[in-house]
């Protein structure tokens, strides 16, 4: 009786070699499941990421921003712009709050209903507020509707047009963009503080003496 043939060793480590070589590439394979899961309970514990676009979209309630020309100081800070400034940062400031209030395409219309209810809150809310002597008729609609100017005796501050607009005349920065004004701002016998409406952080103050 022969004895039984010897298997060479490289044939009976191939299928172990083989099984070794499918586990590697499931492992490589990205859209392999882990061992042991279902491919529904991976798909629901990797939960799809908002897309670029979603995520870009701006929420309904926020104003669109727009492009600006140099700003004479950092945003963040409202200056003032002082009389013996350099006549380059002082020409700066003229073109950036000109552009505080030009309207775009995006801003909405004036809405009038809004503009004739706030004028005389306003007027009250500074005669309230004013440090000084405050001037006949304070509060008026300028640069088309675009603007609402408060004028003061003394105590215009780079916070004045938003307490004025928010803690006195009972209204906001956000309501009154929505209607359509681009600009609150308050001038006293030394200076002039321009507050944007679209962007509560923006605002610049300088120096303009009443005449």
């Amino acid at each position: 009786m022969q004895p039984a043939p010897v298997r060479p060793r490289a044939l009976r480590a191939a299928p172990s070699v083989l099984a070794l070589g499918l586990a590697v590439l499931a492992c490589d394979d990205p859209r392999a499941p882990a061992p042991g899961a279902s491919t529904a309970s991976t798909a629901s514990a990797a939960p799809a990421a908002p897309s670029a676009s979603a995520a870009a979209t701006p929420t309904a309630r926020e104003a669109p921003k727009r492009e600006m020309p140099p700003r004479p100081v950092p945003l963040g800070s409202s200056g003032p712009i002082q009389p013996s400034a350099p006549p380059e940062q002082q020409m700066m400031a003229i073109q950036y709050t000109l552009a505080m209030v030009s309207p775009q395409p995006t801003d909405p219309l004036v809405d009038k209903t809004y503009l004739d209810a706030i004028v005389p809150k306003l007027a009250v809310a500074v005669r309230t507020a004013d440090k000084g002597k405050t001037p006949p008729n304070p509060v008026k609609a300028t640069k088309g509707n675009r603007k609402i100017e408060v004028d003061m005796g003394k105590g215009c501050t780079e916070r004045t047009p938003s307490n004025l607009i928010a803690q006195r005349a009972g209204s906001s920065l956000r309501d009154a963009y929505d209607a359509g004004i681009l600009v609150v701002s308050c001038h006293d016998d030394l200076w002039e503080c321009h507050q944007s409406t679209r962007d509560p952080s923006d605002v610049l103050c300088h120096a303009a003496p009443r005449r």
